[in-house]
């Protein structure tokens, strides 16, 4: 049944996360310096000092360091932001709206328009469209995100000022409606380069399944019964060949995120790309490791969902697994 599937990815998202979690305390150990220094500030007294790692459980053995780090995670504590005075999981929550809205938009449109370019790159093999709009997928696929925002920036808000450079709305942000189009308009170009990277490799895996379902025996069988080419590739072939883009789609959300990184960075978008890079700079040890242990879980609960999601769309990959 799908219920053992389903519980099989489960307790592998759950080793995952726990892997992550346990990297992040390696992390905060070997990493230079005294976290009580960190804690305290460097003019602190010896006094202090002492306090503050009784109160942290610094001076504590590092088993029973780990222990209740652990205990902390499971229970929702990610510990408290040295930067920000504030807990880690307020500091990612306040960040977090800014973070999806990006992500989500700019993976909506990459999935849609490189589906819709696939499949119109398909329907016509190997002629003068097909030729461009493979070529244009591969040049975006190969092009770097940073590079390619900085194009954006300089073409589109430098010398063409059309869009803002940066951030998320205004100095002095309007009201109503207003206000979602002040975010729309300095969303255009940090949403047109994140999904431009995507873009082209959607497109492609979509031409490619398409080209090959459109060569299977139950193709052959549509058009000896008289079916035309526009219903084979609609009706047929495009449902058959939308199993690797699921698939796809929730395994890319690792690269996402680091593209994401890069992208709030050069927009100064105020989401968690641009916290982890300010929690690093500062060497804030409970963000930096709160956003990763973070990112872990999204990324593990998106992998389990594509996997759920394949599962119930393909019975052959239930089977693989002993079903």
């Amino acid at each position: 049944m799908i219920w053992r599937f389903i519980i099989k990815r489960v307790a592998l998202s759950f080793i995952t996360v726990l892997t992550v979690v346990l990297l992040s305390f390696m992390i905060i150990k070997l990493a230079p310096g005294d976290p009580a220094v960190l804690l305290a500030g460097a003019g602190a007294t010896p006094e202090y000092l002492k306090a503050v790692r009784e109160a942290y459980g610094l001076n504590l053995p590092i088993t029973q360091q780990l222990t209740i780090y652990l205990t902390s995670v499971l229970t929702g504590n990610l510990g408290h932001s040295i930067t920000y005075s504030r807990t880690v999981i307020d500091v990612i929550l306040g960040r977090l709206i800014p973070t999806v809205l990006l992500a989500t938009t700019s993976s909506i449109i990459a999935i849609a328009g490189g589906i819709f370019l696939g499949l119109f790159s398909a329907a016509k093999p190997n002629s003068l469209r097909d030729e461009l709009i493979n070529i244009s997928s591969l040049v975006l696929f190969s092009i770097p995100v940073f590079w390619l925002g900085l194009f954006m920036i300089l073409a589109f808000a430098v010398n063409i000022p059309l869009f803002p450079t940066g951030g998320m709305a205004s100095t002095t942000p309007p009201t109503g409606l207003y206000a979602i189009l002040d975010v729309v308009w300095h969303m255009v170009l940090p949403v047109a380069t994140l999904s431009a990277v995507f873009f082209g490799i959607y497109a492609r895996l979509t031409r490619g399944g398409l080209l090959q379902a459109l060569s299977m025996n139950y193709s052959v069988a549509a058009r000896a019964k008289g079916l035309s080419e526009r219903e084979i590739l609609y009706h047929h072939a495009l449902r058959n060949s939308l199993l690797p883009i699921i698939s796809l789609a929730g395994t890319q959300i690792n690269l996402i995120i680091g593209a994401l990184v890069l992208v709030e960075n050069i927009f100064s978008w105020p989401g968690l790309g641009t916290l982890i890079v300010q929690g690093f700079l500062h060497r804030d040890y409970p963000l930096t490791t709160g956003l990763l242990i973070f990112f872990a879980i999204i990324t593990a609960l998106m992998n389990l969902f594509a996997d759920i999601l394949n599962a119930i769309v393909d019975p052959r990959i239930r089977s693989s697994v002993g079903e």
